[in-house]
């Protein structure tokens, strides 16, 4: 009981340490169980949503310390957005990645039906369809579509998986991986890296830029060559 109440002084205290260094004023400290729409709050414990909250509003931040659970019911009908959330070149990734972008930090477990906005999670994401989100740092396993603007560490997913950035492993079982940059394995039926790549693809169709590394498939293509079953490049 003792360690149970010394984890949760010193929880609470880093808490109201991360809030005073903050540039958001005035937090609120809530839980065990609360809503993901309260502004400028710390949820430790559950946190509840509903719908996806404003973006680029820098007074909203909401953070989950423990599970955060969304039932969206619109989610199913993510996918026929007109175009793919994800940046499409610099500027816009870059404006993405500034404080000011992010709703939601998550440090724990999100479970959500559908995630589609400025969201930095820490731990494990479950997305039931499409998944978006600013960062991911953990691991992130989408029924559909995995679609994240840094990812770090395990993106899964039944259709494909998108990202502008990153490190780690990309896993899709039916339609392909997609990176601007990423170091690491990419697994699907196509991969690509547009940018530049460090790592291994596996897949029937292997194409990267810039890449150094081993790439596994029916045909694959990079800067140096094209080549059936193996391919490889260690250097320019």
């Amino acid at each position: 009981m003792r360690k149970l109440i010394c984890i949760i002084t010193i929880l609470l205290v880093n808490l109201s340490v991360v809030g005073q260094n903050d540039s958001i004023v005035n937090r609120k400290l809530r839980g065990p169980i609360w809503t993901t729409h309260s502004m400028n709050t710390d949820i430790v414990g559950v946190s509840l949503g509903a719908f996806p909250t404003d973006y680029n509003n820098k007074h909203k931040l909401t953070r989950t310390f423990g599970i955060r659970i969304e039932i969206f019911p619109l989610s199913p009908f993510y996918f026929l957005a007109p175009r793919t959330p994800i940046s499409t070149n610099e500027v816009a990734y870059k404006k993405h990645m500034e404080n000011t972008s992010v709703t939601q930090q998550i440090y724990g477990l999100n479970i959500s039906t559908g995630t589609f906005e400025g969201i930095d999670s820490y731990g494990i994401s479950l997305t039931g369809f499409m998944h978006y989100s600013r960062k991911n740092n953990g691991v992130s396993i989408a029924g559909l579509t995995n679609s994240i603007e840094r990812a770090n560490g395990i993106v899964a997913s039944f259709g494909g998986n998108q990202v502008y950035q990153g490190n780690g492993i990309m896993i899709a079982s039916v339609w392909n991986n997609v990176a601007r940059r990423f170091n690491g394995m990419q697994i699907a039926a196509e991969n690509y890296i547009y940018e530049k790549g460090r790592g291994v693809q596996i897949g029937v169709f292997n194409k990267a830029k810039n890449f150094r590394g081993i790439q596994l498939g029916i045909w694959n293509k990079n800067d140096k060559r094209s080549f059936p079953i193996i391919n490889w490049q260690f250097k320019s």
